[in-house]
């Protein structure tokens, strides 16, 4: 649109039916109910219909947003593509029904109409009688607008006094889509759902008596098919939610949270002691009995706090992987985080931290395979002709009196751990038995999958038992040493104790801005007793590796490595 000539022909006092234009339309109801959806279609066919019963108009495919609230123009997916649209100069003119449709917000209807204004592109909001053609739409706009909001804010304060005045009144709010209930909507009263409610109860057992993680309970429920109520796939915060709602063992809770600002929808979450919560069997039938409720919600506290705790404490993560606060981003200086690649989970991506926070637009540093590091490293070792008494010394640190820790204390010590483990479930499921809170024949069949699983772990243990008599009994311990160091010094134990050793750190960067050729140049800490070799020539050496899956989707393609090696004190 030329805005000049149209302002000009408008100012004549020619109609805007009368100017040649191409015009869309753009429609929007807040929630999904059959009313608004009548409603959505009802603005769909009356604009359509006013658009091309005019002959100076050349209709173009109108955009419809359905069920997404107005306050957020973010999440209008359809929306943002009108204004897309409009840059790439689709059409001329926008036809809408009213503002509180276009955006309930004062500056978020300016700042757009604004934008499509620089883009040529007018609006027309037909029961405002605005159009944004016009020099004095813009002040017509804000009124109308600033009222609109302003509704929007006096309906979220009447929620807000509804909700209240609820609660005092104890009237059971939402539920509507309450795993294991439904509510009665003429008594408000909680009525329970047994195909659901025994989910519940085997969600409750899985992690108070079983002690199974959430994640694994949601990968055992979604690997049998279950479905929440809203036909979604379980994630650890609906199971962690529901093991912290009262409700499932015949409580009222209110006032969890409450939303700060209708415009930001900020939510504020009080503590469990700020709750307005007590026992309402007669109306909240309970799921679950009030033991194992508490017995769940104890773990649960306990290992939040230990999450925090090691959340707090970032130094237990410096030596968590091999590679772990030992790469950086040459560009930043900051180090790389590991992240399993998506295709193949079994090969390891290292990524800059700073491209983790920000994105691409601040850093294009190349992310690099755990596979493809590791392969450079066991060809250094060989090129570096490292003495097989320096490694015997480097893994003489991972020897204890001198025998070999081939990983079978850990074996031990972890079969130990699980069958100690067993036996405390088999206790935890025999006092619930006896409380009455498993039936015998549950009791039964639990006690024998794990009297299964302990025979399983015993006869695994007996033989790793067996294995470390056999090397204690070595009489040449040294020489044991180096006949397994010749056998397995190609191993990804061996070599990852190696480079656990001498690895100091490693800086990665593109080359010629390629993110595919990457220059690594490796520290490594590597101790002479002669001064003279403390500072060693630099190694040079290429690689090339082929990444990429014959899969739908993806491509092979090579990425090549300049690795530079220095020995640092």
């Amino acid at each position: 649109m030329d805005l000049y000539t149209v302002r000009k022909q408008l100012n004549m006092g020619m109609p805007l039916t009368s100017i040649k234009l191409r015009v869309t339309d753009y429609a929007r109801v807040s929630t999904d109910h059959l009313e608004q959806k009548k409603s959505l279609q009802n603005q769909v066919e009356h604009f359509e219909q006013y658009i091309k019963e005019n002959p100076n108009w050349t209709y173009v495919k109108g955009y419809i947003d359905n069920g997404i609230t107005g306050t957020s123009d973010i999440k209008r997916d359809n929306f943002m593509k009108m204004i897309e649209d409009a840059r790439n100069d689709k059409f001329d003119l926008i036809v809408t029904k009213e503002i509180s449709r276009f955006s309930r917000n004062t500056l978020d209807s300016i700042k757009y109409t604004r934008e499509l204004l620089s883009y040529g592109v007018a609006v027309l909001f037909v029961n405002d009688n605005i159009n944004t053609a016009m020099p004095d739409s813009e002040l017509r706009l804000t009124i109308m607008a600033s009222m609109a909001q302003d509704e929007i804010r006096r309906l979220s304060e009447r929620v807000k006094f509804g909700m209240n005045r609820a609660i005092e009144r104890g009237e059971i709010l939402g539920n509507d889509m309450l795993y294991g209930y439904k509510k009665d909507k003429d008594t408000g009263v909680l009525n329970i759902i047994e195909n659901e409610a025994k989910i519940v109860r085997r969600i409750y057992e899985l992690y108070g008596i079983e002690e199974l993680s959430l994640s694994k309970i949601s990968k055992t429920l979604n690997s049998e098919g279950q479905k929440t109520c809203q036909n979604k796939k379980w994630c650890i915060s609906t199971i962690s939610r529901m093991i912290e709602n009262p409700k499932y063992k015949g409580y009222y809770c209110a006032r969890k949270s409450e939303i700060v600002d209708y415009m930001t929808k900020k939510i504020k979450y009080f503590e469990k002691d700020d709750w307005i919560i007590y026992e309402d069997k007669s109306r909240i039938p309970p799921i679950i009995d009030e033991a194992l409720w508490e017995r769940a919600n104890t773990r649960l506290i306990t290992r939040k706090k230990a999450f925090v705790m090691r959340k707090e404490d970032k130094s237990i993560y410096k030596n968590r992987y091999l590679y772990s606060a030992k790469i950086y981003c040459a560009e930043h200086n900051t180090v790389f985080h590991r992240r399993e690649f998506r295709r193949v989970k079994k090969d390891i991506t290292w990524v800059c931290s700073e491209y983790l926070k920000n994105g691409k637009a601040t850093c294009d540093s190349p992310n690099i395979r755990e596979s493809e590091v590791d392969a450079i490293f066991k060809e250094l070792i060989s090129k570096l002709q490292i003495d097989s008494k320096d490694i015997i010394e480097t893994l003489m640190n991972y020897y204890k009196h001198l025998e070999i820790d081939t990983g079978i204390d850990e074996e031990i010590s972890s079969r130990e751990k699980e069958i100690n483990n067993l036996y405390a479930k088999k206790d935890k499921i025999l006092e619930l038995s006896i409380g009455g809170g498993l039936s015998n024949e549950e009791f039964y069949e639990r006690n024998n999958l794990f009297n299964n699983k302990i025979n399983e772990l015993t006869k695994e243990l007996n033989q790793f038992k067996l294995d470390k008599e056999k090397i204690k009994g070595t009489t040449d311990k040294t020489k044991e040493l180096k006949d397994i160091l010749n056998s397995k010094v190609n191993s990804k134990y061996t070599i990852t104790k190696i480079i656990s050793s001498l690895l100091d750190h490693i800086v990665v960067s593109k080359i010629n801005n390629d993110k595919n050729n990457i220059e690594l140049n490796m520290f490594l800490s590597y101790k002479e007793s002669d001064e003279n070799k403390k500072l060693q020539p630099i190694l040079r050496s290429s690689y090339e590796f082929k990444r990429g899956y014959d899969t739908s989707g993806t491509k092979r393609y090579k990425v090549h490595y300049q690795v530079n090696c220095y020995f640092c004190l």
